[in-house]
């Protein structure tokens, strides 16, 4: 999950940097399990999931970042997603009765806008650090999240039989909600992996070290 540190690398946290993987794994396993066991998968239902985990997860990421990552420009880049987070949290709990066009449009800019910047933080990273690849990763996929929600037609509705002939409607607001399950559950099983990626990295790292003293 984490590439091998190249020459020149710069350390982001000697130890504790996994600990922000895990983290936002917890937090997106966590909004992702909500979606997933609950049957209403309404506009509002995806506002109020989405606001409450963008809010959370801005403040504690953005809180850990400065303790937890030693590059100056990096944890810049860290706090601008976090504090985009937080606004578009906010905006999407104070508007969650408002429909699927909130829905679509805040997390399309929220997703938009914290993609890149974390693309641009493995891109400026390339080379340096082993945490290169995770940031380009998550970026991407987050930036790609924003592009379906864009694409999502807001007027999709389509009716079938569903189970014991009880009639099943697929609409907008079901596919963007599910979609962002989706999401929040794949980031979760990368972060996981990847968090503990590192901290096995370092014990591996110490132990050998160790051993060579």
């Amino acid at each position: 999950m984490v590439t091998p540190a190249r020459p020149h690398a710069i350390e982001l946290a000697p130890t504790r940097f996994w600990i922000l993987h895990v983290v936002r794994a917890v937090l997106f396993a966590a909004v992702a399990l909500f979606i997933t066991f609950s049957r209403d998968h309404s506009a509002g239902l995806g506002l109020t999931a989405f606001g409450v985990f963008a809010l959370v997860t801005g403040i504690v990421i953005g809180a850990l970042s400065v303790r937890m990552v030693a590059d100056r420009a990096t944890r810049r880049l860290i706090i601008a997603q976090a504090v985009i987070s937080i606004f578009a949290g906010t905006a999407a709990l104070a508007l969650r009765e408002t429909g699927l066009g909130t829905l679509l449009l805040t997390v399309s800019i929220w997703a938009g806008m914290t993609g890149l910047l974390e693309l641009y933080a493995g891109y400026r990273l390339f080379r340096r650090s082993a945490l290169s690849r995770d940031f380009l990763i998550a970026g991407g996929l987050t930036a790609l999240l924003a592009v379906v929600f864009v694409l999502v037609p807001p007027d999709f509705q389509q009716t079938d039989g569903g189970l014991n002939n009880a009639p099943l409607t697929l609409t907008s607001s079901v596919m963007a909600v599910g979609v962002f399950g989706a999401y929040a559950a794949i980031m979760a099983v990368f972060l996981a992996i990847g968090g503990l990626s590192i901290k096995w990295q370092k014990a591996d790292e110490i132990a050998s070290t160790e051993e060579s003293e």
